[in-house]
Parts: structure tokens; C-alpha cells; sequence
């Protein structure tokens, strides 16, 4: 089920039609919405015989999909079961003719698939199921064993969505209570309301890990084994929400008065890591499942579609004082006007992205292709790749060098406003309050643009990014000039424009210099190349001297070096031979 926020709306998806379209590249700067496919990819309609409201996507070890559909989508009371609401396995995606081969059915209104040992698990409106078989048995609508059933009633809007596993165990998020139209108003319907959930395979236990969760229409895992919900707005949610599930703390969505507060209201509150505004600067109003980037130039980012609005959205975060906050840009259009509501990577590579039906004010117009997004080899986009917070302002690192001369006293505007939640619908963005800039600084290497800001507040506020005039060296615009960043602490980090300056420098200075070279290697890894014959010692620091790495060796060869983060940050590089020694500032 996609939430929807804030009416009451019914539609039966029907299955028949067929799309298969090629979408070209584009141009942006500043679109609302994103109107071209981003310069570094292509995106195109995967041929299936007909349309499926996608609910949840997954592989299994054989390279075929799993696809999630349901039939209805909306509503408040639990519905009947529904032969539409199925499991399908889709092979031949790289063909001319895929198929789709339905293996389970009559769900009520399923909202998420994982695979685990090639075992389909489904999470549906009322229960947690597996499914016995992957191939196709004689009767698909018993083709299901259920684990547990969910603790709730008939009330609007209770799901669980997109189950994720991980060490033996589910986590999935479970929507607050909401009656139709989007209020809080209501008792809690369950224990759980609202919760971020553990489970066994079994289903023996059922743990609340943290809770104050409103409509969490999709969650993922990154590498590192962290869970990230997204969160739609509304009732004690003025914005959309990306955020870090961490245990035992409060997210933010309370039942309002008369009734007497969730279970999860008196825990510490953690703000998101990121806002997404509302209404439409940057997408729809419901953004959904978010997907982790493993590899290539995006690596250690997020992208997320959203139920409301076509396209895909970026996210760019980093660690600041133990949270991880940071900033959402736009990323891609190329999917007409399909919502685009679940996303997984598929073995080829491809990211494969589940679209929705056309209801209300709610995009689609009758489609619901299934999409395929594949790099463009040797191409890309010059942008903004991520902000990071500095002490007295941000640092914008661009994809590529920046041409100095372009950056101007007005290349950079900035604005910050306040988040409040209250009661009310989508309650409240605060007013805007501009920021003086009062320097701007390139760094030596171009990538980097020091951005000095007066007044800057933390704590749920964002920052609002445009950037004018500003050219690749190369004379490239910007595929798009605007970024919200999420302001929650501010780093004690200064600003270094030096860093690509001082690695030259100390090259030519130690005679070590031209025997150790390195490069980022993935999110959080640093490949170092020695050619050093006899003992020598390496270290990876932080800035504030805490060890990261450490190997020892005495032969020359290539090593991965992890520095504990899944976010760009400066360390220390110290390598040691003999007498001779080699300190470097790295970035990755």
C-alpha cells in the first residue's frame, strides 16, 4: 500500500497494456520537476507484457526477479484478499521479452519483499509471510505460509513496509495511527504503533527498536549494515524525512490531543538526517523506498524515488558529532510521469525501479512500467556531488574542477529555515531567514568551494543552496543548481583548501614520495599502492589523531585501507620505512 497523505482515495490497478519506451537524456538546472535523465545514465522501460503496481522488488541468486504487486491501493480498513496483491518472478530482463510468471497471490496489500537463501519473505497488510516455492505451483493463491500476523485493528493506515534482514533477524518500519485524511488523532491501534520493528524468521520475538514513525513508506541497509527509513509527511511531519535508524530513540510523530501519547514519546527525539521539502522543491510529497549506492562514482550516497512525483532524488551525508545528517539533491527524471515507488539493484548492475498507478492528483496517468537505469560508460554530469558542514560555514565538493573565475561574490545564495512540528497537517516550515555569505573560497585542487555563512542555526533547520554563474574548468554548467541540507549540528571541522596542495608538495619533499600512491577505493576505503621492498608500517588517522588503520609488511603490493566511515571524510595517511617517513592529508 503507498501511503497517501492526507485524503481518502480508492483505485483498482488493472493489469493489461504494455510500454516499452526509450527515454533520452535531457538537460535540468533548476527544474521543478527535473525534467531529463541525468547526462552519466540511461533509463528505459523494462518490455513486460503488462503493468504492475510495484510494491516491492528483490533478486534471487539465479539473476531472476521477484516482483511485489497489489491490486488496490489506499483505503483504511483491512481488505479482502485480492488476486491482483501477488508475487511474480520475472526472467529474461535482458531480453527482448522478459516474462512475468505469477508464484503467490491473493495478499490483501502487500508493501514489501525481501529474499533471504533465495526464501521470499512478504510483508502484507495484516501479516508476515514466507513463500514455500519460487516456481510456479498448481494453486499461486496458497503458494504462502504465514510467520505472524500483525498486532493491529481496521484503522487507517497500519503497515508494515519493506522488511530488510540482516544477522539472522527482520527490521522493517510500522506506520503510526492516522484516520482518514491524515490527522493523529486517534488512539495508538497497537502497541507498535509507529515503531521501527525486530523480528525472527519465526516470528518468536517481536522487538520495538525505536519508534515515533508516521507513514514509512520504504527502508533500506547500506554496507556498513545501517538501516535508513524514509518518512512521508503530514500530521507532526512538516517535511518528508530520511533518518538513521538508531535504537531507542524518538522520531518524531506523536498522537495528537485528546489522545494520550505512543509509546515512544518519551524517548530521546533524533531528528532526521535529512528533510525533504514540501511541498514540491525538490519532489513529490511521498517519497519512498531509498536504495544505497555500493559502487561507482555515487558510491556511499542514496537515491529514493517518490509515490507522488516521477523521478529520483540523491542524498549525500556525512557523520557530524555521531549523527549522520547532510543533503538531498535532485538526481534524475526519465520516468515520464510514472511515481516511482521501490528500487533494488539487480546482479547486471542496472538499478531497477518499480512504478505505481495514476490516482487522484497522484501522477501515472494509466502506466506503471518497470524501469531500468544503466551508466552511461565514460559519461557524466558536473554538479554539486555532496555539502559538508565546516565550523564557521559548508564546503560544496563538486564532481568536477570548478573554473575559478566563475566563482563570483554571487555564486553562491543561501538561505535556513526551521522545521516545528505540530498537530496539523504538514505543520510547520518556519519562515525563511537569509544568511550572509561573507567569503568564498576555492580550494586548491577546484573541487571544493568554501562557503562562509553568519548566523547559522542547528537543529531541524535546512539550508537552502543556489548557486549562479558557476562553470565547470572545462566550461560545463551544473546539471542542476540547487541542494537542502540538513543543519543538525554544526562541525568543529575548519575549512582546508589546501589538501590536493599539500599531497604534491610532500611527494616531491619525501623520498618515499614516489612509492606511495593511493585513491578512494568505494565508499569508506582507501586503496594505497607501495612499492617499498623491506619492512615498512602504515597508519590511517583522523583529524583528531584517533588511529583508524594500522597494517605492517615488508613487501611492495596494493592494500585496502577501511577508514570506519561510510562517508567522506579527511584522514591522516603515514607511511614508514626505515628511517624514511610520508604523511599525507586523503579525502574519501
Amino acid at each position: 500500500m503507498i501511503p497517501r497523505i492526507g485524503c481518502s482515495w480508492w483505485v483498482r490497478a488493472g493489469l493489461v497494456g504494455s510500454l516499452a519506451v526509450a527515454v533520452g537524456a535531457g538537460t535540468a538546472l533548476g527544474g521543478i520537476p527535473m525534467d531529463g535523465v541525468h547526462p552519466a545514465f540511461d533509463i528505459a522501460t523494462v518490455p513486460l507484457p503488462n503493468k504492475y503496481a510495484a510494491m516491492g522488488l528483490a533478486f534471487l541468486s539465479d539473476g531472476r526477479m521477484v516482483l511485489l504487486t497489489t491490486g488496490k491501493i489506499g483505503g483504511g480498513e483491512i481488505p479482502d484478499p485480492d488476486p491482483e496483491s501477488a508475487v511474480y518472478i520475472v526472467s529474461g530482463l535482458g531480453t527482448a521479452s522478459p516474462a512475468a510468471v505469477k508464484i503467490a497471490a491473493m495478499f490483501k496489500q502487500p508493501s514489501g519483499v525481501n529474499v533471504v537463501n533465495d526464501k521470499i519473505y512478504v510483508s502484507d497488510r495484516d501479516a508476515f509471510y514466507s513463500i514455500p516455492t519460487n516456481d510456479k505451483p498448481a494453486d499461486v493463491n496458497n503458494n504462502k505460509i504465514k510467520v505472524t500476523d500483525w498486532t493491529m485493528s481496521g484503522r487507517w493506515h497500519q503497515w508494515v513496509f519493506t522488511p530488510m534482514y540482516k544477522d539472522g533477524y527482520f527490521y522493517a518500519p510500522y506506520s503510526g495511527s492516522i484516520r482518514l485524511g491524515g490527522p493523529s488523532d486517534v488512539p495508538a491501534t497497537s502497541e507498535f504503533s509507529g515503531a521501527f520493528l525486530k523480528w525472527d524468521p519465526q516470528a518468536k520475538t517481536m522487538e520495538k527498536v525505536a519508534g515515533g514513525l508516521r507513514s514509512p513508506n520504504g527502508a533500506n541497509i547500506n554496507d556498513a549494515g545501517e538501516m535508513f527509513v524514509m518518512d512521508n509527511q503530514g500530521s507532526w511531519l512538516p517535511g518528508c524525512a530520511f533518518m538513521h535508524m538508531k535504537p531507542g530513540r524518538f522520531y518524531g510523530h506523536k498522537q495528537s490531543p485528546p489522545q494520550a501519547p505512543n509509546w515512544a514519546e518519551s524517548l530521546p527525539y533524533q531528528p532526521p538526517a535529512v528533510w525533504i521539502p514540501y511541498p514540491a522543491q525538490v519532489a513529490g510529497s511521498a517519497t519512498a523506498q531509498p536504495v544505497y549506492i555500493s559502487k561507482g562514482p555515487y558510491a556511499g550516497q542514496w537515491l529514493a524515488g517518490d509515490a507522488n512525483g516521477p523521478g529520483l532524488t540523491r542524498y549525500a551525508l556525512e557523520m557530524v558529532k555521531g549523527d549522520y545528517q547532510g543533503t538531498v539533491f535532485r538526481f534524475s527524471n526519465g520516468t515520464a510521469n510514472s511515481a516511482i515507488n521501490r528500487l533494488a539493484w539487480g546482479p547486471d548492475g542496472s538499478l531497477y525501479m518499480g512504478s505505481i498507478e495514476h490516482y487522484g492528483n497522484w501522477p501515472g496517468q494509466g502506466l506503471m512500467p518497470l524501469y531500468r537505469m544503466t551508466a552511461r560508460p565514460g559519461a557524466s554530469a558536473f554538479e554539486m556531488y555532496t555539502i559538508l558542514s565546516v565550523k564557521d560555514g559548508f564546503e560544496i565538493v563538486f564532481t568536477e574542477p570548478v573554473d575559478k573565475a566563475t566563482v563570483t561574490a554571487s555564486a553562491v545564495s543561501v538561505k535556513q529555515w526551521h522545521y516545528t512540528r505540530g498537530a496539523a497537517y504538514g505543520c510547520c516550515k518556519d519562515a525563511d531567514e537569509a544568511r550572509t555569505i561573507s567569503k568564498t573560497e576555492l580550494s586548491d585542487d577546484g573541487m571544493r568551494l568554501y562557503v562562509q555563512v553568519a548566523g547559522l542555526k542547528e537543529i531541524d533547520y535546512v539550508a537552502y543552496f543556489k548557486i549562479a554563474g558557476i562553470k565547470s574548468a572545462t566550461g560545463r554548467l551544473p546539471w542542476d543548481n540547487e541542494a537542502w541540507y540538513t543543519l543538525n549540528k554544526i562541525s568543529d571541522r575548519p575549512w582546508d583548501p589546501h589538501i590536493g596542495t599539500q599531497v604534491r608538495a610532500q611527494r616531491a619533499a619525501s623520498p618515499l614520495a614516489g612509492k606511495v600512491a593511493q585513491a578512494p577505493a568505494g565508499q569508506g576505503l582507501l586503496q594505497v599502492t607501495l612499492g617499498l621492498q623491506g619492512p615498512w608500517s602504515l597508519e590511517l588517522r583522523t583529524l583528531d589523531g584517533s588511529l583508524a588503520a594500522r597494517m605492517n609488511g615488508a613487501q611492495p603490493g596494493i592494500h585496502l585501507v577501511s577508514g570506519g566511515r561510510a562517508v567522506p571524510a579527511v584522514y591522516m595517511l603515514s607511511v614508514k620505512a626505515g628511517s624514511e617517513s610520508l604523511t599525507r592529508k586523503v579525502l574519501f
